[in-house]
């Protein structure tokens, strides 16, 4: 029992390490490791950070019923690969009360057979809209390539990555990764909406490339929805289906933001203070793409993205007040900006506020 203890705890560690303590990552392993009846082998460790001891104990209060403390010999299997500790469940497993079957039953439908993720049509669709994307790019102006075209580069591609580290044996692991990769193709749809806006690309293109993201959203929701009627039975699994973004008010008028901050730093005046401009043009962008990457399955992510809006609209709030320090903009201007900037900001504090009280 200590050695699959210990061989936990070092497993933790090491994924611990590979994700960088990103507290997101890390609260999704734990999840899993709570699933499988193992988190509380984690209590004991003396390198705990308040974070991880505080999800450790959400997770534990969460499955406490899934958690196997007795016969962890009969129950699991320990071997090595490339020297390291792996534990794998077993599929069947000896039990003297029919609760303990059922549990190990609930615990197998939690595992995936793990398939050839270049066959899936969603990751199809989705390399196909990152290759367009790349192509696209490079009749952009030159002074968005740090900016909008980095973006939307990056924004496409971790469509396809995240389809691709989904493609594995945990039910709750694919849901995460499927719910950022809904979240980068609703956010690669906005930087197409912005480019859109800006005459960047012509409707014909944003149509064919909307589409498809829209595509592989809507392949992915069918393929969590498929897994949580039958594998993910019992399990607390969130809803696939995620809201259409571009019917959002705060996106809306984020969008509208966004076309007025490019009218005012076309002026003459902006062209001397290029590092201002960008600011400016940059948080404005940012917070669109914001509000559209949070539309996805979680919580606790899409508060933090929407948290991230704010913060752009106040750091917009910012430049803008330097422009005006430096007699680039009006008082009316600004005035009249920040009055649209703070119908965006009380549509995200309301929906940030039902997101915490539904939690």
């Amino acid at each position: 029992m200590n050695r699959i203890v210990e061989q936990e705890q070092e497993s933790y560690r090491r994924k611990r390490e590979q994700v960088s303590f990103n507290i997101i990552d890390v609260g999704a392993y734990l999840n899993e490791l709570a699933e499988k009846g193992l988190v509380w082998a984690l209590k004991g460790m003396t390198d705990l950070s308040e974070p991880e001891d505080f999800l450790i104990e959400k997770y534990l209060s969460i499955y406490r019923a899934n958690q196997i403390y007795d016969n962890l010999e009969e129950t699991f299997n320990i071997q090595t690969l490339n020297g390291q500790p792996i534990v794998y469940h077993h599929q069947t497993f000896h039990s003297k009360k029919s609760k303990q079957e059922d549990k190990t039953k609930k615990q197998q439908t939690q595992y995936l057979e793990v398939k050839d993720v270049k066959k899936f049509i969603g990751y199809q669709k989705a390399k196909e809209l990152e290759e367009k994307i790349y192509e696209l790019c490079k009749s952009f102006p030159s002074y968005e390539k740090r900016h909008i075209v980095n973006q939307i580069e990056r924004s496409s591609t971790s469509i396809k990555d995240r389809i691709a580290i989904g493609e594995q044996r945990f039910i709750g692991e694919k849901f995460y990764q499927y719910s950022i990769s809904v979240g980068s193709a609703k956010e690669t749809s906005a930087w197409l909406q912005i480019s859109l806006g800006q005459k960047y690309i012509t409707q014909g293109q944003y149509d064919e490339l909307d589409n498809l993201a829209n595509q592989v959203v809507s392949i992915l929701t069918k393929t969590l929805c498929h897994l949580r009627d039958n594998e993910g039975k019992g399990i607390d699994l969130p809803n696939p289906y995620t809201p259409d973004v571009k019917k959002f008010g705060a996106y809306q008028n984020a969008l509208l933001l966004v076309g007025r901050i490019y009218e005012i730093t076309r002026q003459r005046e902006f062209w001397q203070e290029r590092d201002l401009l960008y600011g400016i043009r940059s948080c404005a962008t940012s917070t669109v793409a914001n509000i559209a990457e949070g539309h996805q399955l979680y919580a606790p992510v899409k508060f933090r993205f929407f948290n991230h809006a704010i913060e752009a609209l106040s750091g917009l709030e910012s430049k803008l007040e330097a422009a005006l320090a430096k007699e680039i903009i009006s008082i009316y201007i600004l005035k009249e900006t920040i009055e649209l900037m703070k119908g965006i900001r009380n549509i995200l504090t309301k929906r940030m506020r039902n997101i915490s009280d539904s939690r």
